[in-house]
């Protein structure tokens, strides 16, 4: 039996990847444990869709069984230390592009998934723009009910 993560992270990928935004592939967006970039594979610009933490709806009436499994989409581009704005148009468009698809919105119906949520994080992540990359994280919440 497949577990309910592995159902919907298969499903995620496959939503994001019919968003068709140029640049993030079925190719290019990668299932990981977590977002690391190898040397023996290296992205130059895509995506990492990894397993997040999970966490119980608030209390109350039919909220007890919900249950949100969570993801994060890790955005990176190859950069060149540069600190302008032109740099970041493609990360800012994915990342307002899969936020605008996912928020609110249940597109994993199908899934079992009743409803989404975006979470923000650093829109961009210092550490990687010390390493020549421009990458920006997304938790994307997906609801059940347990």
């Amino acid at each position: 039996m497949t577990a309910k993560y592995e159902t919907l992270w298969q499903a995620l990928k496959q939503q994001i990847v019919g968003l068709d935004l140029p640049g993030l592939t079925d190719e290019t967006i990668r299932l990981q444990s977590f977002p690391a970039n190898f040397s023996d594979h290296r992205l130059l610009s895509g995506a990492f869709l990894c397993p997040a933490d999970e966490q119980e709806g608030d209390a109350g009436t039919n909220q007890s069984s919900d249950i949100g499994y969570g993801f994060s989409f890790t955005m990176l581009q190859k950069a060149n230390s540069q600190l302008g704005q032109s740099q970041l148009s493609s990360l800012l468009a994915w990342r307002e592009a899969v936020r605008r698809h996912f928020h609110h919105q249940s597109p994993l119906a199908s899934s079992g998934c009743y409803r989404c949520t975006v979470e923000s994080t650093e829109a961009i992540v210092p550490g990687a723009w010390a390493k020549q990359y421009d990458a920006s994280t997304l938790i994307i919440r997906c609801w059940v009910l347990e």
